[in-house]
């Protein structure tokens, strides 16, 4: 392999600002709670035999329409609707801002997932998955971490069929398909969304093979908070960019010999994040490197032969 000598660029102190912005605006609708309530389901009042009854409509996840009995149509109600109709306004326009900032940060040449990521990405963080532990981790994580680090990272543009999902307990959250009127009410009146519960989330059933893998402990330890950006910006966490770049080096040599282009795949992203890191946060990534070896022999051996095969292979 050609040896690399150039140095991985951030973008402009602009394009940065913008992410970072951007990152915390969305946090702070994901904190706020009431995003849920916003997104997924609209007041209506109904007349029933004489009087005016207020109720929650919306989807499901499995794409059927449900309605939720709030309580009468008085005072209260009218109060919680009118507060609820200018919540809804105030956060489309906050949303539409966020697409725009994304959308900015697309056209500057920020990795960005395709389609079918987008979509998978989406759909996990709209039932709740990284509120309750999930951590992106594999490229898809890899590309996040060029908004994250504000800088191009050559091999994020790799393409991958896949989308890794990690986590120490992701736990099962099953609603009974009963809602109590007022309980329903108050917890709208609190942000939280009455649509949530006919939802059956079974994290643990989602299909899929869950394979152990070693070192995971120490990659998707105290995970970070990254935008994924697409068709809209998606409120991710991913590893720590500094111990994602050690547990590559680590992971490059548990490869077999066939996988030798993935072992090198492995070291291209080691070598891209230590290479920002080093100019924006060496601290960090020392950090990273010494918790791996004191994890024992075995670990610094593979951290230490790691960082030898990119001596080798990049200068």
């Amino acid at each position: 392999m050609k040896k690399n000598d150039n140095r991985v660029q951030p973008f402009s102190i602009q394009i940065r600002t913008t992410y970072a912005d951007l990152l915390e605006r969305l946090e702070d609708l994901n904190a706020g709670n009431a995003i849920a309530s916003l997104c997924s389901c609209t007041l209506i009042s109904k007349a029933v035999k004489g009087g005016k009854y207020l109720y929650a409509q919306g989807r499901l996840s499995d794409g059927s329409q449900r309605q939720v009995y709030l309580g009468p149509l008085d005072d209260r109600g009218k109060e919680l609707k009118e507060r609820f109709q200018q919540a809804r306004k105030d956060s489309a326009s906050e949303i539409a801002a966020m697409e725009m900032s994304a959308k900015a940060l697309r056209a500057t040449g920020m990795t960005s997932l395709d389609p079918v990521e987008w979509r998978v990405v989406a759909a996990l963080a709209a039932e709740g998955v990284f509120r309750v532990g999930g951590v992106l981790v594999g490229t898809i994580a890899y590309r996040c971490f060029s908004g994250l680090l504000g800088a191009k990272l050559p091999s994020a543009s790799a393409f991958t069929a896949d989308v890794d999902l990690a986590g120490k307990t992701i736990p099962v959250a099953v609603h009974d398909e009963v809602a109590n009127p007022q309980t329903a009410l108050e917890r709208l009146e609190m942000g939280f969304s009455p649509m949530n519960e006919f939802k059956s989330l079974k994290i643990r059933q989602l299909g899929v093979p869950a394979i152990p893998l070693r070192f995971l402990d120490y990659l998707i330890e105290n995970p970070v908070p990254a935008v994924a950006l697409g068709r809209k910006p998606v409120l991710v966490k991913v590893p720590q960019p500094a111990r994602y770049a050690v547990h590559k080096l680590i992971v490059s040599r548990e490869r077999k010999p066939s996988q030798k282009l993935k072992a090198q795949k492995d070291l291209q992203q080691s070598h891209e994040l230590q290479q920002i890191l080093r100019q924006l946060d060496p601290e960090a990534l020392e950090d990273a490197f010494d918790v791996a070896r004191s994890n024992g022999p075995g670990w610094k051996k593979r951290v230490d032969d790691g960082q030898k095969a990119i001596d080798r292979l990049f200068r």
